[in-house]
């Protein structure tokens, strides 16, 4: 089981990415701004302590 799962969302990733690539890349751009804010907030409260 624990072998099967990886390769499902695997699977699934790449159906998602076939069907709609439009909102594949959509959310990746949101996923990478997060991350980026989620950084800037980090950078900004180290900064803030030291």
């Amino acid at each position: 089981m624990k072998k099967l799962a990886p390769v499902c969302a695997i699977a699934f990733v790449i159906f998602y990415v076939a069907n709609t690539p439009t909102d594949a890349a959509s959310l990746v751009q949101s996923t990478v701004c997060l991350l980026g804010n989620i950084a800037d907030g980090i950078s900004h409260f180290v900064t803030a302590v030291a």
